[in-house]
């Protein structure tokens, strides 16, 4: 199927397949939870019966969206079992538990042979049904997958240091000191940044050009150069751009403002997919559409019966639907109107694509403001991108500006408060802990009084950076107002908690800061408490501001856990 396709294209379906594979153990995990509770209910209680059949139908869709149909199948069959016992308002019977659990073994034992298919390694317990790891924090959950900062050796004073500040961010950084070493890392990593010091090898024209080379060559999708000079005059930035630059820096070697440029080179070659819904009757046809999509980087949910759409809805969170007009169950009019009802779907894009070809019936389906395009079968692939890619980006960028801090590019404390009831929610069906974390920077009034606001607002940013890059892509961060922020770990207990932010608290206190011509070093305070010690939002929020209390006066820059 990927036949012909740009090695790029086919890069990005690797990743996403290796993602999803990642994540069957908590999906399996989830499932295994679902039916456990089944099991310790006893009697016929319909939400427990609903979240097994939510939790099989997620690997049903899934599992058939990324090519493991075996999985798909076998996911099924614990579905219907489930969809079952909803319509006739019962428990499984003896026989059908035995047939269930024979069911969840297989899919068990399909989900361990995907991992090994791409060679990774599936957690111990999962075939079991065992309770989620809570020590959920690998060793190395600093390092972001698929991605390398590569210095070019040289003789030059500040490597050394740059390699030191930009490993506190956890980017993994090596020093390179041939053009071979560089081709290593761009076929094995999806994005790669080369830092030159460009006056070391500014007279070897036949170096320089290999960069061109490299850079214009098939790795153009996958590499950046950032080019660092002593001098910073136009002779030189001319050289650099001539010879692929995508950054030039100069003396004094700001750390976060480098960390910056580096995040601006990776977001290129790092975008995040776009996660569209598909509902539509039709298998085969849901299968081509989602290969389109997914072919062109996105991720995509499938939802083939109509009554599952407000789970898939809830738990996915797409930006984007794309549904078919006409279904056995119901119209795509009908099916828009009532995920419309719900205040949190009102602002997704709506797409319908059918056979209708009538023009008066295609304008009446999308005059009510209920959907918003509409696309006629058979869809041109390139067509169907565009349409989806368009929209997709829209709905994006209005909820990053409704969502987000404008300076730090974290949720704002309205959606983190969200955030953490949700996560606290999940928690609570899956069995787990979280812990919630607030963060005080220390002294930060002196920093604005004596380096100025922008300075501390470049304060801000950094250890808001530094989050990003040191904490797990599940966990959610947020500020909590002015200097404060807020943290969420999710399926992680008390003890690793406090041992992850110390590890980032240290490395934030040894990031140099410069201003007033002058380089300076900050720290910050943290209070943490855990879930379901504290069992509600309020009360995880308030005891760990307690914690955070306590740590400002015992002198600051520490961690301290709530009593």
């Amino acid at each position: 199927m990927n036949e012909g396709l740009p090695d790029s294209v086919r890069e990005k379906l690797k990743v996403l397949r290796v993602k999803y594979v990642q994540s069957l153990p908590e999906r399996i995990e989830a499932l295994a939870t679902a039916l456990q509770n089944l099991e310790q209910r006893g009697g016929f209680h319909q939400e427990t019966f609903f979240t097994a059949q939510n939790a099989a139908h997620k690997l049903v869709g899934s599992g058939e969206t990324f090519g493991f149909t075996g999985l798909s199948s076998t996911a099924r069959g614990i579905e219907v079992f489930m969809e079952n016992c909803i319509q006739e308002q019962r428990t499984l019977s003896t026989e059908e538990k035995k047939q269930v659990e024979a069911l969840f073994q297989e899919l068990a034992i399909l989900a361990e042979q995907a991992q090994v298919e791409i060679s990774v390694s599936i957690p111990a317990g999962t075939q079991k049904g065992n309770a989620l790891m809570q020590n959920s924090f690998s060793p190395d959950y600093t390092l972001r997958e698929n991605r390398s900062i590569l210095l070019w050796k040289s003789d030059a004073l500040y490597l050394e240091d740059l390699k030191e500040q930009i490993g506190f961010f956890g980017f993994p950084v090596e020093i390179v000191k041939s053009i071979d070493g560089i081709k290593e890392h761009l076929e094995k990593d999806l994005s790669v940044v080369l830092i030159v010091g460009i006056d070391s090898i500014g007279n070897d024209p036949n170096l320089l050009k290999e960069f061109s080379l490299l850079k214009g060559g098939c790795y153009s999708d996958k590499l950046r150069i950032l080019y660092l000079s002593e001098e910073d005059d136009f002779k030189t930035r001319l050289l650099a751009i001539r010879h692929e630059g995508d950054g030039f820096l100069s003396p004094p070697f700001d750390i976060p403002r480098l960390i910056e440029k580096i995040d601006s080179l990776f977001d290129g070659t790092n975008e995040i997919p776009y996660h569209v819904m598909i509902i539509d009757d039709d298998p085969e046809q849901i299968s081509y559409y989602a290969m389109v999509l997914q072919q062109a980087g996105m991720v995509t949910s499938v939802v083939t019966d109509p009554t599952n759409v407000m789970k898939v809805l809830v738990e996915e969170k797409p930006e984007l639907i794309l549904m078919d007009m006409y279904m056995p169950s119901c119209t795509g009019e009908e099916l828009a109107a009532l995920i419309r009802q719900q205040e949190a779907f009102v602002g997704i894009p709506i797409v319908y694509f059918s056979v209708e070809k009538d023009r008066e019936k295609q304008i009446a389906a999308i005059r009510d403001g209920r959907g918003d395009d509409f696309i006629s079968k058979p869809v041109k692939p390139e067509h169907l991108v565009t349409v989806v890619k368009t929209r997709a980006d829209r709905i994006r960028k209005l909820r990053y500006f409704m969502e987000r801090d404008s300076l730090t590019g974290l949720l704002n404390h309205t959606q983190l408060h969200i955030r953490l009831v949700s996560e606290l929610d999940r928690a609570r069906r899956l069995g787990t802990q979280v812990v919630y974390a607030m963060i005080d920077l220390d002294h930060f009034k002196h920093i604005n009084d004596e380096f100025g606001h922008l300075m501390g607002d470049h304060v801000l940013k950094t250890l808001s950076r530094l989050f990003i890059e040191r904490l797990r892509k599940t966990d959610t961060l947020g500020r909590y107002g002015g200097e404060e922020f807020g943290i969420v770990l999710f399926n992680t207990n008390l003890e690793n908690g406090m041992k992850v932010l110390n590890e980032v608290r240290e490395s934030f206190s040894r990031i140099r800061n410069r201003g007033g011509g002058k380089d300076f070093y900050v720290t910050f305070s943290c209070g943490i408490a855990d879930f379901p010690r504290f069992p509600t939002a309020e009360a995880l929020v308030e005891a760990a501001d307690r914690a955070l209390y306590i740590a400002k006066k015992e002198g600051r820059n520490r961690v301290v856990r709530a009593s």
